[in-house]
Order: C-alpha cells, then sequence, then structure tokens
C-alpha cells in the first residue's frame, strides 16, 4: 500500500508489546484486530519494517496453529507471506549495512530476530506439510543457538518420519528426532517460562526418547551413522563424483535422507512411485498398467537433467564463450546481455523445473481422478484443489489428513499467479511468496515474450539516467499547459502568432506522447535480469520441484494405505526396472 503510515519507535515497541501479550493469553480476536492494524504501517529503516512483518506473520501463525485446522488456513498463508517479506527486509538491512557502521547493540538486535523469523517461518512450512523446506530453514537459526529451533525441529522430523515408505529412512529420521529432542530438554532453562512449564507437561517428549532409547538397544547396531556409510561413488569418474558432492550439498536428491545429511550414501535419487492397488483390467496392455510409474520416471528424469544443468552452470565463467552459438554475428544490443553457454544452461533449467509442476498437476488429476479425462486440457497447478467455477476444496481434499497433499496445495501458491487481484479480493494467490509474480513473469516471457539475461552491474548504471523520462512527462505537461493558455486567449481575440504558436505546441505535444508510447512499448519489450538473481531463482525453482516430487509420491502412499485389497484389486509392487 503507498498510503501506508510512518509508525514511530514508541508505538512499534508498545504493540510489539502487546502482541506478545495477546499470545501469551491466546486471544485470537485480538491478535488479528492487531494483524489489521499492524499492516497500516511502515517505517523508513528496514530492520524496524522487518519487526512489523515478523509480528503481522506470527500473528496469523499463532492463530492458524492453535485454533485452524482447514486443510486451506487462510491464516497459515498470511503468515507465510507475511514471513516472507520480512525475509526481504532482511536483505536489504544486510546490503544497507554493507558500507556503514552499525553500533553492536543494533547488530545483536537484528541477528536475534532474523534467527526468531526463520525459526516461525520453519514451524509455518512445517505447519503446511512442507517439512523438507522446513528443515533448510532451521538449520541457520540452530547454527547460532536458538534452542526453539532445536525443539521445532525435532517436531518436524517426528512426523516426517511417520509418513516415509522406506522403514531404514524413519529410523534414521527418528535417531535425528530423539537427538534433538534430548538437547532441548538439556536446555529447558533457556525458555521462557510459560513454554517451559509446557514443555514439561507434555509427556510425550520423554516417552518418544524413552521408546527410541529401548529401539537403539535392539536395532541400534543395523543403523550406522549415515557419514559412516559409502555411497554409489566408488566406481565413478572424478567429474561424477564432484556432481553428485554438489548435489548432496544442495541437497538436491529425491531422497528425504539428504534434507539430514549430506553424506555419500545419499547420492541416489531413491524416491520411486509407492506401491498401490488397482483394479484387474484384462484390456489393460503391461505398458498401460505401469502409465503412473512411467509418469513418475519422466518427472524423476526431467528434474535430474535440470539438476546436471544447473551443476554444469555452477562451474563455467559468467564470461565464457562457447561454440554452440558462434555460427553466427550476434547483436550487441548495448544493454550488457550474455547470452553463452552458462545463461542458456540457466534457462533450460528454469524451463524444465517450471513445466515439472504442470506435470504434477497433470498426475494429480488422473490419478485421484479428480476430474474427467474430457477436461485434460483444463488442467491448472492451481486450481486443481477446487471444484470447477468454485473457491470450494474438493471433496478428496475438503478434510483430508494427508499433509502431503497440503504441501502440494500450498507449493501451487507459489508457482502459479493470474496476477492483478488485491488481498482484499480474497483470491487465494495472495498467499505467494513475493518471488512469485517474477517467477511467473519469467516464464511467460521465456516462452511467449522476450526475455535476456544480463550483467546486472553494469546494466544497472546503464539505467542510472532514469531522471530522463520523468522529464519528459514534465516538459510534455508544460506544454499542455502552454496550449490551455494559449487556447483561453484565443476564445477572446484572434491572433495570427498565436495561433501558429499553438500549432507548434499541438505538433510538440503530439511527438513527446508519440516518444512516451513507443518508449513504454519498446522499454517493456524485454523481461530483463541479472544472471545471478536469475540463478538464485532458479535454484529456488529447482530445489521446490525436488520437494514437490518427493511430497507427492510419500502422498501417494499415504493415500495407498486407506485402499481396500479385497482380491478384486492387485498390488504394483512390482514393477520392472532396467
Amino acid at each position: 500500500m503507498d498510503d501506508k503510515k510512518n509508525i514511530s519507535l514508541e508505538l512499534h515497541n508498545e504493540l510489539s508489546a502487546q502482541m506478545d501479550e495477546l499470545c501469551d493469553r491466546n486471544d485470537f480476536d485480538g491478535i488479528i484486530q492487531l494483524c489489521h492494524q499492524l499492516q497500516i504501517y511502515t517505517h523508513a529503516k528496514p530492520l524496524i519494517r522487518l519487526h512489523l512483518f515478523y509480528n503481522i506473520g506470527s500473528g496469523y501463525s499463532h492463530v492458524a496453529s492453535r485454533i485452524e485446522s482447514k486443510f486451506d488456513s487462510t491464516n497459515s498463508g498470511l503468515a507465510l507471506l507475511n514471513f516472507r517479506k520480512a525475509m526481504a527486509e532482511v536483505k536489504k538491512f544486510a546490503r544497507d549495512t554493507i558500507n556503514s557502521i552499525t553500533s553492536d547493540e543494533v547488530m545483536s538486535s537484528f541477528y536475534d530476530l532474523r534467527s526468531r523469523l526463520l525459526t516461525n517461518m520453519a514451524s509455518e512450512l512445517d505447519y503446511q506439510g512442507r517439512r523438507l523446506e522446513a528443515l533448510a530453514y532451521y538449520e541457520d537459526p540452530i547454527k547460532s543457538g536458538n534452542v526453539h529451533a532445536v525443539l521445532s525441529k525435532a517436531r518436524c522430523l517426528f512426523f516426517l518420519a511417520q509418513s516415509v515408505y522406506d522403514d531404514g529412512h524413519a529410523y534414521y529420521l527418528q535417531r535425528e528426532s530423539a537427538e534433538c529432542y534430548r538437547e532441548a530438554l538439556s536446555r529447558i532453562n533457556e525458555f521462557p517460562a510459560i513454554q517451559r512449564n509446557s514443555i514439561l507437561s507434555n509427556s510425550f517428549h520423554e516417552h518418544f526418547i524413552e521408546w527410541f532409547k529401548e529401539q537403539e538397544s535392539k536395532y541400534g547396531s543395523e543403523f550406522p551413522p549415515l557419514s559412516t556409510l559409502s555411497g554409489n561413488t566408488s566406481s565413478a569418474v572424478k567429474k561424477e563424483k564432484e556432481y553428485f558432492r554438489w548435489c548432496a550439498k544442495n541437497k538436491l536428491f529425491i531422497n528425504e535422507l539428504n534434507a539430514i545429511s549430506t553424506s555419500e550414501v545419499v547420492d541416489h535419487d531413491v524416491l520411486t512411485l509407492p506401491s498401490f492397488t488397482t483394479r484387474n483390467n484384462r484390456l489393460l496392455t503391461s505398458s498401460e498398467e505401469l502409465s503412473f510409474h512411467g509418469h513418475f520416471d519422466e518427472m524423476k528424469t526431467d528434474y535430474c537433467y535440470a539438476r546436471y544443468l544447473a551443476f554444469l552452470n555452477s562451474s563455467i565463467s559468467l564470461f565464457d564463450d562457447h561454440f554452440f552459438n558462434s555460427t553466427f554475428d550476434h547483436v550487441d544490443t548495448l544493454d550488457y546481455e550474455i547470452n553463452n553457454l552458462k545463461t542458456n544452461h540457466l534457462k533450460s533449467c528454469f524451463r524444465i523445473s517450471y513445466s515439472i509442476f504442470d506435470k504434477i498437476s497433470f498426475f494429480l488429476h488422473r490419478f485421484f481422478e479428480l476430474d474427467a479425462v474430457q477436461n485434460d486440457h483444463k488442467v491448472d497447478f492451481k486450481k486443481i484443489w477446487f471444484k470447477p467455477g468454485s473457491k470450494k476444496l474438493k471433496d478428496i481434499f475438503q478434510e483430508s489428513d494427508n499433509s502431503h497433499f497440503r504441501a502440494l496445495y500450498f507449493i501451487s501458491h507459489e508457482i502459479r499467479q493470474a496476477g492483478g487481484k488485491a488481498p482484499d479480493d480474497k483470491d487465494l494467490s495472495y498467499w505467494f511468496d513475493p518471488d512469485t509474480d517474477r517467477l511467473f513473469k519469467i516464464r511467460n516471457a521465456m516462452e511467449h515474450r522476450a526475455f535476456k539475461l544480463v550483467d546486472a552491474v553494469c546494466h544497472h548504471n546503464l539505467e542510472g539516467d532514469s531522471t530522463k523520462v520523468e522529464e519528459y512527462r514534465k516538459e510534455l505537461q508544460e506544454t499542455q499547459l502552454n496550449i490551455e493558455k494559449i487556447s483561453k486567449q484565443l476564445q477572446s481575440s484572434s491572433n495570427n502568432d498565436l495561433e501558429n504558436q499553438l500549432q507548434l505546441l499541438k505538433q510538440q505535444e503530439a511527438n513527446f506522447q508519440e516518444d512516451i508510447v513507443e518508449y513504454e512499448s519498446m522499454s517493456s519489450y524485454f523481461v530483463v535480469i541479472g544472471v545471478e538473481e536469475f540463478e538464485a531463482l532458479t535454484m529456488k525453482l529447482l530445489t521446490l520441484a525436488k520437494d514437490a516430487l518427493i511430497y507427492l509420491s510419500l502422498a501417494i502412499h499415504h493415500e495407498g494405505l486407506k485402499r481396500p485389497n479385497d482380491g478384486g484389486f492387485i498390488s504394483t509392487n512390482i514393477v520392472p526396472r532396467r
């Protein structure tokens, strides 16, 4: 909003304390009202804006986690949106302090707030079922000593372990969860009194720790530490090993254990389409019976190729030339465009990663028979959750306990956006990550318009004279005022000189207007983005595609456990592999 009010530090501190008090009292109506009140404020300093978004997000999160159990929790969506906005202010604060002297007190406040923000953001992702993403966000606050993050990570790991269908993976996740619970309880005095009492009164923590201690005594020797296990790289050449290490480090394997380990043992994309039951239909060929497995395999292959392109990109210098496009003379558009192998690997990786979400939506549509086959052309990742022409969830999702469905549902709000609608119209797209609109416009430009990657520093310097356009518009306004002035003079008396001057001014006005229209047309011809920013967005999209494939696999496993197996069904447990 452009009409936001500037908040004073005194009022900011007062409302922050009020939010803490309302949350302690579980005054949910009061929390929502305060969130609405805080949304009208802003501040010149990014640290205060960061705190404002953090307070709003924390308020919505508190309400969502305690009184909302809906599959499509509005408050959870608003919480994550404000946490994302707060993260944008974290980056702005970091940029502003690079070349300035900031007091130790301010920096200490910033690091503390950043740690709490990352913890709350991770917990919100966990609440939405997006546990792989949550685990990545817990890492930084845990390193900074945040005990709240340790306890939240323990819970996240416990529920992830409950949902995986590989018993060995579940055991390792439970082991990690138990270790986190033990650490959190050993640091119980670091929690505030209210939360400390709540933790101690919950018998689950000690019960789980004792239960897993028994499991370790029975089976622990069968599960040596992940760091001691070898992977599939023993016979790999040097380049392959570098690739596997890069994938593990960036946590890009389709493997739940890569969320807690980067050891060699996680260096394979182990997750497949899980076993499920289906009707015994003699009309289907073996190939047709395996259509869903083949489609999932196709998505994995697409993902792995996109991931490999990202790896190749990481080892190419920004200005390296390559012979692939050396067969023609290139036009120098004088805006520092970079159009080499590196940037084209990135573009292809982006395209493929984005397309995976389209494929996931089609898979969900067909596998769970969400709509008639005749409506295949209408399938859209954002819309498959709702009844046709409605914002009401389909029955399969309405009361679903499938947290992986929920994860995919919330991810769909970060991939597809119609754009142009304000939050007030209750369009669900307002829950998006602020990067979403950027991703959508980039993809649209890539596929249907014009898109270029540039050296951001040099391009920014080229754009430095932005005042020229404003000066041009001012000249147009002055010309129009003069036209109006002379026109009034001519109403009272005829004057050839004034009439000639008026004609010249009108021609000048037409030229100004034509120039501005052409400028607006040509300046928007390309979507232009710096290579480094695009690389970060592409890696984010690639990681999200990997997470979505894992959630899809786990969602099918969860639903498969509910299906009957009564003799009229056969298991597709045995799938041919090559």
